[in-house]
């Protein structure tokens, strides 16, 4: 066992390597006989970790190198003075589900370490109860071996977001740790550096894997690393832990909730596949309520498990309601293992203004904020917004989903608004719902300004000091914006309707403009109705005069004629009332729009001959424009074809005054109808291309997929099939993009084409 040059013992990596080739053996060959990792063994050879007593017997025998392997491996070993190989993991989880990405994810991490001959640190951080230790154990499990390990496995939950609130400091987890390894309490250094340094020089030969659960920030867990090459350091936070990515090396995994088909396993895993398939559709509801979060998900599946005749549809009921969700979601035997509590201990880190903003957020009724929005709702400017809320972010209480655009799931939002009601005041919950409503009023009226500056609505009032609402220096631009902010708009008036503030009623109206151009059903009807509930409690006539006549048009549009004539007449007598000439003009204007969709211009044609002549009265020439764009689809329908021709001609030349692409595009579409109703199918196609160049200006696509859709109908009378698939074709991408339920319509058509 000579070196033979040297007269030195030969070490036991060369003696395997010198044998490992003498018996013909690759080293890839030699690690899947064994079977070893290739990257470990490669590192024994170059002595860079030492052997095991196991690992070297097996070589002997597969070698036949009659113990020579083994004696070495004796003789290399170092004197450890007794110490003790820990094996702390918790007992692993039988009815662990998912996280197969993240899984091998870890595994590629330990392989790249391993072939690198270097340590590795992972921090494991997430929201609080999506697995984090769950998972950070079933992989330790996987991985620890005791030739992988020599110097065992040490766990410690340091309680960074204990109930308790007192975190496990770093000197008493080195006690902890140096302890379970042998070494005699009394005998351990008094300075936490120095028993740093004695873990790092027990791990530099014996590589260990540590296990740091539930860590409050970087900086407590900073002392506990080891560098040492094989050893394995995994960190579990609520907190991003970048600080260690960017000090120790450590690679960042970013746990968020399982998957829907992960959520359903996990309620299987619990319930046995058979009661979930009776109620597959329950149990998916069950996930999507419990958020998708491992912690909910388990919390019901067990007390499920415990009442076997407790029904999913049940459970998920139970979870509809934002009041009792939290109270559902908490186990009865232990009372820390709850939603609230682990949120709790989430917010109890908070130092101000951030734990205010945490509450405060709680009013927001929606699930995604912009930076902006939540600078009016917490009196801070866009900028200090957008520091508060990256802090939430870094503890999982938030998540970025686009740029200055925020997202937290519905238990978040619940246990918010608890807080807020507990902690803040009545007055100070309605200042900051009172700021946000206004933000939102403003920032909506520049918006429907920008979009169609020549159709006149009247401009709210004087802009609350503490509020700074955006501007749009384009149509595109506020376009733009309403589109992202479409899911947010009910909600918003909602909460002025439970504060019964005026913009309840004020932001729907100035909606109009987009509205027009965009047709999102649910959000018009749904604000609308809340808004006549509001202003009508409130005994604002104006507001239900205004909030009618849009509701009807909404009715109108979207196919109910029935109800939309009993909101315009309403809408008309409250006007009547209130001497508002202006808004009899579009009310009745709505109501020949009505009975024009019910093919009926001898009943069309007088509301608009009204509405011409008030608009006329109060000066509206985007209004003029309009009626008489549809006044003259009435005369030619009813066969006066100049009474038709004069209405076109001056429709078309105040239109093009005003530059109202809009009302251009309507007027074509009227003119293309009229053509179509006589038979005129060529003139009607001019028609409506002409009505669809005009709207494409006006950034209508509705209106745009509304003329496609109603020429394509034309062509097909022509017979020109082929075009009038490809119009069909556009007519369904832009209907489909608008979520209306005419793509449906427009696709059967393409069918029996």
């Amino acid at each position: 066992m000579n070196d033979s040059g040297s007269g030195r013992a030969q070490s036991f990596g060369a003696a395997l390597k010198e044998r490992r080739a003498a018996a013909g053996l690759s080293l890839r060959g030699l690690a899947k006989a064994l079977p070893y990792s290739p990257g470990w063994i490669s590192r024994l050879e170059n002595d860079k970790v030492a052997p095991t007593l196991e690992f070297a017997t097996k070589c002997d025998h597969l070698l036949g190198t009659a113990g020579e392997l083994a004696a070495l491996a004796q003789a290399a070993k170092p004197d450890n003075h007794g110490l003790l190989r820990p094996a702390q993991l918790p007992p692993d989880t039988g009815k662990f589900v998912g996280r197969h990405q993240v899984l091998d994810g870890l595994n590629t991490l330990l392989t790249s370490a391993e072939q690198a001959g270097t340590a590795l640190t992972v921090a494991i951080d997430g929201p609080a109860g999506a697995g984090k230790s769950t998972l950070a154990v079933r992989w330790a499990h996987e991985i620890s071996t005791p030739d992988r390990f020599p110097g065992g496995v040490l766990f410690i939950d340091l309680q960074g977001y204990a109930p308790d609130g007192y975190p496990v400091d770093a000197a008493r987890a080195l006690e902890r740790f140096l302890v379970s390894i042998g070494l005699a309490a009394e005998e351990l250094p008094p300075d936490r550096a120095d028993r740093a340094a004695v873990l790092r020089t027990l791990t530099a030969t014996r590589p260990t894997l540590i296990i740091l659960d539930n860590a409050a920030d970087s900086q407590h867990v900073g002392p506990l690393l080891v560098s040492a090459p094989g050893s394995v350091t995994v960190i579990t936070s609520r907190r991003r832990l970048t600080g260690l990515a960017a000090t120790a090396g450590a690679h960042r995994v970013s746990l968020g909730p399982l998957t829907p088909i992960e959520s359903v396993d996990l309620l299987r895993s619990v319930l046995g596949p058979e009661r979930v398939a009776a109620e597959l559709d329950a149990a998916r509801a069950l996930a999507e309520r419990c958020v998708h979060l491992p912690l909910a998900l388990r919390i019901v599946a067990e007390r499920l498990a415990t009442h076997q005749h407790r029904r999913l549809t049940d459970a998920a009921t139970d979870l509809t309601h934002s009041a009792a969700r939290l109270d559902a979601l908490a186990d009865t035997d232990d009372p820390n293992l709850a939603m609230r509590s682990v949120l709790r201990c989430s917010y109890r880190e908070l130092p101000p203004p951030f734990d205010r903003a945490f509450r405060l957020l709680g009013l927001y009724p929606g699930s995604v904020i912009s930076a902006a929005a939540a600078g009016a709702l917490l009196a801070r400017t866009a900028v200090q917004a957008r520091h508060i809320l990256d802090g939430l972010v870094a503890l999982h209480l938030l998540e970025e989903t686009g740029p200055e655009r925020y997202r937290r799931h519905d238990l978040l939002r619940d246990y918010a608004a608890e807080l807020c009601v507990e902690v803040d005041s009545a007055v100070d919950r309605e200042a900051a719902a009172s700021r946000l409503a206004a933000w939102y009023a403003h920032t909506i009226d520049r918006a429907c300004w920008a979009l169609a500056p020549q159709r006149p609505i009247e401009r709210l009032g004087e802009l609350p000091t503490d509020v700074e609402p955006l501007d749009f220096p384009s149509a595109e631009a506020a376009g733009t914006w309403c589109d992202a902010e479409a899911d947010s708009f009910v909600s918003i008036v909602r909460l002025a309707a439970r504060y019964e503030l005026t913009e309840a009623w004020e932001i729907p109206t100035r909606l109009w403009n987009w509205l027009l151009f965009r047709k999102p059903w649910s959000v018009w009807i749904d604000s609308h109705e809340t808004a006549l509930t509001a202003a009508t409690m409130a005994g604002d006539t104006a507001g239900q005069a205004w909030i009618s006549m849009n509701l009807g048009e909404a009715y109108r549009q979207s196919g109910d004629t029935d109800r939309a004539r009993e909101l315009l007449q309403q809408s008309l007598d409250l006007r009547c009332t209130l001497g508002d000439r202006h808004g009899q003009a579009w009310t009745h204007a709505c109501l020949g729009f009505t009975s024009a969709d019910e093919d009926d211009p001898i009943r069309s044609r007088p509301e608009f001959e009204r509405a011409l002549r008030l608009f006329e009265e109060t000066g509206d020439r985007h209004g003029q424009a309009v009626v008489l764009a549809c006044l003259a689809e009435a005369h030619s329908l009813l066969g006066q074809s100049a009474l038709a021709q004069q209405a076109f001609d001056d429709s078309l030349a105040i239109t093009r005054a005003l530059g109202d692409h809009y009302a251009e595009g309507v007027l074509w579409a009227r003119r293309a109808g009229a053509h179509h109703q006589s038979g005129e199918y060529e003139d009607a196609v001019d028609c409506f291309d002409r009505s669809i160049a005009s709207r494409r200006t006006a950034a209508d696509d509705w209106g745009v997929a509304d003329a496609l859709d109603r020429r394509a109908e034309a062509l097909v009378l022509l017979g020109r099939k082929d075009d009038a698939r490809r119009s069909w074709d556009e007519a369904l991408e832009l209907f489909g993009q608008l979520s209306d339920p005419r793509a449906a319509v427009v696709r059967e058509r393409l069918t029996a084409c």
